[in-house]
């Protein structure tokens, strides 16, 4: 469950430059981190979209692919979205890669914001750019043939 901040998209209008700005400094229960996610948000009305821009930091705990230890990672996402505002729902643009959300309507940048920052994880994920991955015990004798030599 993400933390939930919503935000009234006409409400926008109303604000200076129509701009909003949230200081983050919160935890994301979904998101393993040893310190709260922290930064700003801001999100900016321009008529016909919606601007998202993200400059976040916190250090996350990750376990590596290769080796399977656990690491601590310093996980920075600086990232911006444009966001279609649809004035009716046969206003929206024909492209289906394009993210579009009523005029009227609202968004939750807590959900917004955990969404960039599962995609700034890094893939794969490496404890260190040479772990050699799990290195098995080296092999042993078995018994039967340790106890024909005495």
């Amino acid at each position: 469950m993400t933390p939930v901040h919503w935000l009234s998209i006409p409400e926008l209008l109303r604000l200076p430059a129509q701009t909003y700005e949230w200081r983050v400094d919160t935890h994301f229960p979904d998101l393993a981190t040893l310190t709260p996610v922290q930064g700003m948000v801001t999100a900016s009305h321009r008529h016909t979209y919606l601007e998202l821009r993200a400059s976040v930091q916190t250090i996350v705990t990750l376990s590596c692919d290769r080796c399977l230890q656990y690491y601590n990672h310093r996980l920075e996402c600086a990232t911006s979205e444009l966001i279609w505002l649809a004035e009716s729902p046969t206003s929206q643009p024909d492209d289906d890669l394009v993210e579009t959300l009523p005029a009227t309507g609202r968004i939750d940048l807590g959900d917004w914001l955990y969404q960039q920052l599962c995609l700034a994880l890094p893939y794969p994920k490496y404890c260190d750019p040479h772990c050699g991955g799990i290195h098995p015990p080296p092999p042993q004798n078995p018994p039967w043939i340790t106890a024909g030599q005495h």
